[in-house]
């Protein structure tokens, strides 16, 4: 998969074959999700973004920042705490009414929680955040990505690659919780859902990315001023820059060598092979990816659960979570 240097000279053709995009980027007030988003307003003549975040100053900044790259784009911040579902959904409509296509849904939101916090939903609020909300968004924007000229793209940026044992029965971690715990189901939970929706939403790309050590205000966020200064020292020479992750994420997030399943037969221009959807066929809708591109997929754990048909019963499992939180009207894909 790509160098950086050929990410770079990727991402300068995208605006060759399109001149306009939409993105939504949940999270996308800092960190990898800010840096994603000033990538991409410098590739799009005329790009069109959203950033979803719970703080207005911050959002303010990041649109001004966009403005000043790039003052042919359309930006806007929209204020919600996706940690709550019902939120999501109020976002969505936002976006909704604006917009008749979104080509790009770009997730990001989360932290490092060491013990469960229950949010009024009956959830776990960083849970949510890694997993609900994600899911919420893409199943209310899917009409939206459905009428794209160009094939959408979903990306959500946790950790690819890092799945482990889960079980049904323990799917919304009200059964069982540790650190540990929650991180892997994330994980695990997000790759499930990227093959089930590939299979379901054929023109449309799912791609789980595991980002890497990015040098992002998360650590100090999650861990204090002081030790989360330390944890980042320590891992600086491990690290990338949050420009570097923006530059191959938007390559992710736009390169044709991750192809909807629709797609699947056709020719990368980017210099670079199709990518293997974690079934093993090349161009099949779903990609679990390294921060660098590479593909990142446990074969042999990722079959187990197909075998026990986990992505589809995760996802009813999800749809489940949505009608009992926000009523009967939830509708399945």
């Amino acid at each position: 998969m790509p160098s950086l240097r050929l990410a770079r000279q990727a991402n300068t053709t995208v605006r060759e074959r399109r001149s306009t995009l939409v993105a939504v980027f949940v999270g996308g007030t800092s960190g990898i999700g800010e840096a994603t988003a000033k990538e991409l307003a410098k590739i799009i003549e005329t790009p069109t973004i959203y950033i979803v975040g719970r703080n207005q100053a911050a959002g303010d900044r990041v649109t001004e920042d966009l403005r000043e790259l790039n003052i042919r784009g359309s930006y806007h911040f929209i204020n919600s705490d996706v940690s709550l579902l019902r939120y999501v959904d109020a976002a969505c409509r936002e976006i909704q009414n604006n917009e008749r296509i979104v080509d790009l849904l770009f997730m990001t939101p989360g932290h490092l929680a060491t013990r469960k916090n229950d949010t009024v939903e009956g959830l776990d609020n960083n849970h949510v955040l890694r997993y609900y909300a994600r899911m919420r968004f893409i199943h209310n924007l899917i009409p939206q990505l459905q009428a794209t000229e160009f094939p959408a793209r979903v990306v959500t940026v946790l950790a690819a690659g890092k799945e482990g044992e889960i079980e049904e029965s323990n799917f919304d971690l009200q059964a069982s919780f540790s650190f540990g715990t929650a991180a892997t189901y994330g994980a695990t939970m997000n790759s499930l859902a990227m093959e089930y929706l590939a299979s379901q939403h054929r023109s449309i790309s799912f791609i789980h990315v595991f980002p890497g050590l990015v040098r992002t205000p998360l650590m100090r966020s999650s861990f204090g001023s002081f030790l989360g200064s330390m944890i980042g020292l320590f891992t600086r020479m491990m690290s990338i820059s949050e420009q570097e992750s923006g530059e191959r994420n938007v390559f992710m997030a736009t390169s044709t060598a991750y192809p909807p399943a629709a797609h699947a037969g056709g020719a990368s221009n980017d210099g670079v092979s199709i990518a293997k959807a974690p079934t093993g066929k090349v161009g099949g809708g779903s990609y679990l990816l390294d921060f660098d591109g590479e593909d990142t997929t446990n074969p042999k754990l990722m079959e187990s659960y197909r075998e026990k048909e986990y992505p589809t019963k995760l996802w009813d499992h999800t749809m489940d979570i949505f009608q009992r939180i926000l009523g009967p009207d939830t509708q399945a894909d």
